[in-house]
């Protein structure tokens, strides 16, 4: 009897590794807000390292992370690193693209947990105001996609990015 149960439960644990390894290993989230504003009022707190820092849902979110810039102070090559004791971990965010009141990509490169992910920020007119659209991707490896079955990358980082959409409205708008 022992044997049988042994055996179910190894082919259920198979049978999850199997459909954990079957899941996608590319994801993407985004989320998006209208600021009632021009581009080119938006897109400093994009492209520039410091006034990021002034809406991004980071210190909130973790309030001992410990942030330094270095590069230049906005546009390609302008580097944030990180260290944090909570849920920040350890990384460094390196602008590698930036178009004037249309995007910002970013490089995102944790060391503490070991990831890798691009960032956008992107820019469009409508109306009488702009949408800013914070987008994120990267690859899941295999303890990703076991992480993932269990909770949802979008519930567990689209607030955050909710909040930081919001921060920026509300600092671009009262400017």
């Amino acid at each position: 009897m022992l044997k049988k149960i042994l055996l179910a439960v190894l082919v259920v644990v198979l049978l999850f590794l199997g459909y954990v390894a079957m899941q996608p290993g590319h994801y993407q989230l985004s989320r998006e807000i209208k600021i009632n504003a021009s581009a080119d009022k938006i897109f400093p707190y994009l492209n520039n390292s410091k006034l990021m820092q002034t809406w991004g849902p980071w210190h909130d979110m973790d309030p001992t992370v410990e942030m330094t810039m270095s590069g230049p102070s906005e546009g390609v090559g302008a580097c944030t690193s990180w260290t944090s004791k909570g849920r920040m971990g350890v990384g460094k965010a390196t602008i590698t693209e930036s178009a004037p009141n249309d995007h910002v990509t970013t490089l995102i490169e944790y060391t503490t947990p070991k990831m890798v992910q691009t960032s956008s920020m992107t820019l469009r007119v409508d109306g009488n105001g702009t949408i800013a659209t914070w987008t994120v991707q990267g690859e899941k490896n295999f303890i990703s996609k076991i992480m993932c079955t269990f909770v949802s990358m979008d519930k567990m980082v689209g607030p955050m990015f909710e909040k930081g959409l919001s921060n920026l409205k509300s600092q671009v708008e009262k400017n």
